[in-house]
């Protein structure tokens, strides 16, 4: 039994005994809230947006560094805890600056701070996924 995300409730498991029962119940309670709730791909949508949102600045000073594949990227590996980056690079910048340092950050090292909130919010998401839409199943390996 190997979990592909670790949780700290335990869920409810569907698959032990009476799985007909067990569908025809939730079938039952679905709640205004599970009717009105988005699927994970249009969440992650909406975060990209508000990144994009909240960087605009910086996209338009910098395009090649700031464009919206590498925030795709970021918010994407964000959500599933990975940790990869696209990274910054000075030489990519259309006006270089005299100051500007190649440095062992990611690219959100120079996002604003309401951007980087966004992050932790999606990365806690990203956590919690099992718990929104029936979010995945573990692999039993037998």
């Amino acid at each position: 039994y190997l979990p592909p995300y670790t949780s700290f409730l335990p869920a409810r498991n569907c698959d032990e005994g009476d799985s007909k029962n067990c569908r025809e119940k939730e079938k039952e309670t679905k709640s205004l809230l599970e009717c009105l709730a988005f699927s994970q791909l249009s969440y992650l949508a909406i975060f990209i947006i508000l990144i994009c949102i909240t960087e605009r600045h910086k996209m338009k000073q910098d395009p090649l560094n700031f464009n919206v594949l590498s925030i795709t990227i970021e918010v994407i590996s964000a959500y599933g805890n990975v940790g990869f980056s696209t990274g910054y690079s000075c030489e990519r910048q259309l006006k270089p600056e005299i100051s500007c340092k190649d440095k062992w950050f990611g690219l959100v090292g120079k996002w604003s701070n309401g951007g980087k909130l966004i992050l932790i919010l999606v990365m806690f998401f990203g956590r919690i996924k099992k718990f929104n839409m029936k979010g995945g199943k573990a692999w039993k390996l037998s």
